[in-house]
């Protein structure tokens, strides 16, 4: 493996105190580096979401460690980890172009190097020909490769994929994620994808489970 760039000790992170506490997070130790390919399934609730805002620094946990060692700053910048939120919805008053460049623009990148970041985020998940289509004339699977893009735009290291395929049927989420993959794989970042449905056993290189908050390796 080549130098980590997210790696846990025994993280763990809590909602609450005393009686009312949920511990969402308990003792996780991992390592993900550019080659990771990884799928993490569990039900609703045994604390996937809140494993990956751990992993990409929006949440600080409540014990244990993380750091990003491939990362300066670290934790890092939300242009360096590509997170797809499972309400990571499109603007309706802008096109595709638009929603996936508003990242960019907002982190302070402008002209030709948002239009190039773009059109090669288009490009990775497929909708070069839809650059200019309002989000209500896209179906359900175009919706969801645009909110990809989004998070693809920047180039980042690390891909964090919370149920990117979400409500697609299996054929549409099975196509979503090998162009995921695929993403990764052009972008040379490391990816963990968490989803409550089993997904296809050849994309993905290891397989983990989240049982009540515990990370459970599959292989």
């Amino acid at each position: 493996m080549t130098a980590p760039l997210v790696r846990t000790d025994e993280l763990a992170h809590t909602y609450g105190s005393g009686l009312t506490a949920v511990v969402a997070v308990h003792g996780v130790s991992c390592v993900i580096g550019a080659e990771t390919r990884a799928v993490v399934t569990g039900r609703a609730g045994a604390g996937k979401t809140t494993l990956l805002h751990l992993l990409a620094g929006m949440k600080k946990p409540t014990a244990g460690t993380i750091d990003w060692p491939a990362f300066e700053p670290s934790p890092p910048g939300p242009d360096l980890i590509g997170l797809v939120l499972q309400d990571g919805g499109l603007l309706r008053d802008l096109d595709v172009r638009l929603n996936v460049a508003l990242p960019l623009v907002l982190a302070g990148r402008t002209g030709t190097a948002v239009r190039d970041a773009v059109d090669g985020a288009l490009e990775l998940v497929g909708l070069t020909g839809f650059a200019k289509k309002a989000p209500r004339d896209l179906t359900g699977e175009q919706i969801r490769l645009a909110i990809l893009a989004r998070a693809l735009a920047p180039a980042p290291k690390l891909i964090l994929a919370d149920d990117p395929a979400g409500w697609l049927d299996r054929p549409a989420a099975e196509r979503l994620l090998g162009r995921l993959v695929r993403a990764a794989d052009g972008l040379a970042a490391g990816l963990l994808v968490a989803t409550a449905e089993q997904a296809p056993a050849e994309l993905f290189g290891e397989r983990w489970a989240m049982v009540d908050g515990k990370l459970v390796r599959d292989r």
